[in-house]
């Protein structure tokens, strides 16, 4: 991810030439001042979230969290972000915001990510105006697919996370008849021997 964010920096190579400014005015190095700052900032902002790819990704390699964000970032489609460091930011974000805690729930949320983003990309060319209706009725159903696509795809995180298929039993009215015993509480079953 570094290396592709600092791939389109062509304002760093003004810093390596000492002579690109020296016969220009106050108000063009003044400009280049500026652009530098801007450029740092931008530097920094991306050598922070390349820190932060780890812990958002859920993984300990630096190649992995790379690797993910990169492909979840050219998985972007709707609407393609216009710069390198836009969409890796984005992609980012997005990933942050699903909350993986493993590499396969970071795979699982990039796939969740690209699939929604195709959704959308299928609607609004559902929506382009004096189209046939043909090509009208092929986008919505792809649109339609990936929806079915994206829940299943919410089924599978939620079972990864631990959260689906959990049921609560509430009771409301019990009968204890004479020489009967109850529990009140909650009862867990033990698999292992015991009890004497």
């Amino acid at each position: 991810m570094k290396s592709r964010a600092r791939e389109e920096r062509p304002i760093n190579e003004s810093r390596s030439n000492p002579q690109s400014g020296s016969h220009q005015g106050p108000a063009v190095a003044e400009a280049r001042s500026q652009a530098l700052t801007k450029a740092e900032k931008q530097e920094r902002q991306i050598d922070k979230l390349i820190m932060t790819a780890c812990q958002v990704v859920g993984t300990q390699s630096r190649e992995v969290a790379d690797r993910t964000i990169v492909q979840v970032g050219e998985a972007l489609v709707f609407p393609k972000p216009k710069e390198v460091d836009e969409t890796l930011v984005t992609a980012l974000g997005a990933m942050a915001e699903m909350a993986p805690q493993n590499v396969t729930e970071a795979m699982l949320a990039g796939q969740m990510i690209a699939v929604n983003d195709a959704i959308f990309m299928f609607l609004k060319r559902a929506t382009v105006q004096n189209q046939p209706s043909e090509l009208v009725d092929a986008n919505v159903v792809r649109a339609t697919r990936l929806m079915r696509v994206f829940n299943e795809q919410l089924e599978a995180m939620r079972r990864l996370k631990g959260k689906a298929g959990q049921q609560k039993v509430t009771v409301e009215h019990v009968h204890i008849h004479e020489g009967g015993q109850a529990i009140v509480g909650a009862v867990n079953h033990s698999t292992t021997g015991g009890g004497g």
